[in-house]
This record gives structure tokens, C-alpha cells and sequence, in this order.
């Protein structure tokens, strides 16, 4: 079977008009676990998807979505539209999916060599982000926000001054309802908002006097503890942290946020030197930028929103995490065969 998979990379590889992959030293090897030609199938199916989701998301803005009131504070937010929510329960949910996965669709977009490939690419950064803007999840948007950031410093820091000019002119082109939903940003008088704080005291009341174990994993266990404890003093009833700092500490203790927060920033760091590794091939380096980019926009999201409360959301954020991983050591991997080549002998003419 490795070898039948073995000669498929190398075919794919010659259609796009790669050369050093008909060397041994690129050969399919079982230890790898994912070549770079799985890494773009992974980048294809993963735009696909987001462009199926997004899609559906924009149908239902055209079909109109009612105003839920639990999602808006209509006080403040009086001119906005209700909220699209595509495949999912929440839009906030919908918005999380949509940053996790807009940044690996843009990855996409930039290493795939057909004409297909790129219009799917397209397709799906577009549509995505419009799907993302009908969300109205200020969290999401914040951490997209970064995600971009984080992109472009990977990928060609040269063109951040514009970026920054191209960030300008897309905040005037704005509809009014997203501009004025940016602006309740930091808005305490939003109740969407201000029913946070509650959520926030009543956490850092039970890791006061659970800080080191926690309450076991799953949003029930912290739930039923902060219930028993008697430590929500909020409206309505205490779900989940809103929070993934708070939630991850309150479920695992010190030892689970260390490792949880140390993992992923561990990740962003080898992914930032293996992108700049001189053997590393397109398709693995901005499979990594895509995945790094995407986390490290998702943890600035975690800080208002529990990323983790729908599985769902919490196996998208693993997979990309995944495929950064993935990119990480196949970068590193061609680092080390080109170092080899370098390092070995000249062979004598006989």
C-alpha cells in the first residue's frame, strides 16, 4: 500500500511541476504520517466546506432570520438584522466555525496551482466572510482581526503597511448595522455584554477555593459545582464561562490551563520557524500559517466566548491545530533531508 501511495504523490507532484519530489529523499515514508499532497486535500475539503456552510448561511440572510432577543440587546443594537446562524445552534457558534476556517480556506487560495482550485479558494473566502459579517459576532470579528494580522506577518511581512490601508478602507465600506455592532464592542450597556460579568465573578469565586484541581471535565461538572457553591448571583442561569481560559481552568485546574495555553502557543512558535525554513515546500508552509493564524485568532476569541461548548466547534479547533501540526513536521522534515543533501560528500568521478 506505501508503495502505491508512494507513486500516487509522485504523479501528483509532477502534474504540478515539482522536481525534487522524483528524488528518494522525498519518497512516501511511513513515519511521516501526512505528505504534503494530503495536507492540500486537506486544505481543498476544508474550503469546500466552508464554502458549502457559508453559502448556506448567506440563503438565509436572503430568506430573512428573525430577531432573537437573547442574541440582541435591541436597545442598543435597535437597526440590527437578525443574526444568521447557517448549520449551527448560535450565531456565535456559526461565527467561531467561520474564523477557524477562513484562514485556512485564504491558505488554500495562495498554494493551490490549478485554476479550479483558486476559484474555489475565492469562493470561499468571500462567501465566508460574508457569512461572517451577517453573524454580527463581535468575538469572531475580533479574532478574524488577528487572525489576518498573524497571516500576513507569516506569509510576506512586507505587506502589512497595505494591509493596514486595505483594513481602512474596508471599515468605511462597512454596512451601518456591522460598523455600529463594532462600536458596542466595549459597550457595558449591551446586555450581551454586561451578562458576562456575572459568569466571570462567579468563576473566579470557584477557582478561589479550587484552583489547583478544578471540577472535572465537561461544562456540567462547573456548572453543578457553581451551582452547589452557591456562586452565581446572575439573571439568568450560569451555562458555561463564556470564557475558555476560565472554563478550561475551572474544568482541568492550573496544571490543564498551563498545558492548554503552552500547547497552542508552543504550536504558533514552531509553526512561525518552520514557515521560514528554506526547504519548506508552498503547500506545507501555508498549511501552517493558515493553522497558526486561525488558533492563535481563536484564543483572542476565547476570551469572550467559550469556543468549546458545541463539540463541533471543539473538533473544527483540534483539526486545524492538527494541520498545523502536520505542516510543522513535514517542514521540518524537508529541513533535514536539504541539510543532509548539503552536508554529504561530493561523489568522486570514477
Amino acid at each position: 500500500m506505501l508503495d502505491e501511495m508512494e507513486q500516487m504523490a509522485r504523479e501528483e507532484y509532477e502534474i504540478t511541476g515539482g522536481e525534487r519530489w522524483k528524488t528518494e529523499d522525498f519518497a512516501y515514508r511511513d513515519e511521516a504520517g501526512i505528505s504534503w499532497w494530503q495536507n492540500e486535500r486537506l486544505l481543498c475539503f476544508t474550503s469546500l466546506s466552508l464554502l458549502i456552510m457559508s453559502l448556506y448561511g448567506i440563503y438565509q440572510r436572503i430568506q430573512g432570520v428573525e430577531v432573537n432577543l437573547s442574541y440582541v440587546d435591541v436597545n442598543v443594537n435597535g437597526d440590527m438584522p437578525g443574526r444568521v446562524m447557517g448549520f449551527f445552534d448560535n450565531p456565535n457558534t456559526f461565527g467561531e466555525v467561520l474564523l477557524l476556517l477562513i484562514p485556512v480556506a485564504v491558505a488554500y487560495l495562495l498554494c493551490t496551482k490549478s485554476w479550479l482550485g483558486r476559484l474555489l479558494g475565492l469562493l470561499s473566502v468571500g462567501t465566508g466572510c460574508m457569512a461572517m459579517a451577517m453573524t454580527y459576532s463581535r468575538a469572531s470579528w475580533v479574532g478574524l482581526a488577528l487572525a489576518a494580522v498573524v497571516f500576513v506577518i507569516l506569509w510576506n511581512s512586507k505587506l502589512i503597511p497595505l494591509g493596514i490601508v486595505v483594513a481602512l478602507v474596508g471599515l468605511a465600506l462597512l454596512p451601518d448595522t456591522v460598523f455600529h455592532r463594532i462600536l458596542t464592542i466595549f459597550n457595558t450597556s449591551d446586555t450581551s455584554t454586561s451578562s458576562r460579568f456575572p459568569l466571570y465573578r462567579a468563576a473566579a469565586a470557584f477557582l478561589q477555593q479550587r484552583p489547583v484541581l478544578g471540577a472535572g471535565l465537561g461544562s456540567d461538572a462547573v456548572r453543578q459545582s457553581i451551582s452547589d457553591l452557591n456562586l452565581f448571583h446572575g439573571k439568568d442561569h450560569f451555562v458555561h464561562c463564556h470564557n475558555i481560559y476560565l472554563q478550561v481552568w475551572c474544568e482541568t485546574g492550573l496544571v490543564g490551563l498551563i498545558s492548554f495555553v503552552g500547547g497552542i502557543l508552543w504550536t504558533a512558535k514552531q509553526g512561525a520557524k518552520a514557515v521560514f525554513h528554506k526547504q519548506c515546500d508552498l503547500v506545507v508552509r501555508m498549511a501552517v500559517i493558515g493553522g497558526v493564524s486561525a488558533l492563535l485568532g481563536g484564543l483572542l476569541c476565547g476570551m469572550a466566548d467559550y469556543l468549546w461548548n458545541y463539540p463541533r466547534v471543539m473538533l473544527i479547533f483540534w483539526f486545524v491545530c492538527a494541520l498545523a501540526l502536520a505542516g510543522i513536521r513535514l517542514a521540518g522534515q524537508e529541513d533535514r533531508a536539504g541539510e543532509a543533501e548539503e552536508t554529504a560528500p561530493a561523489q568522486q568521478p570514477e
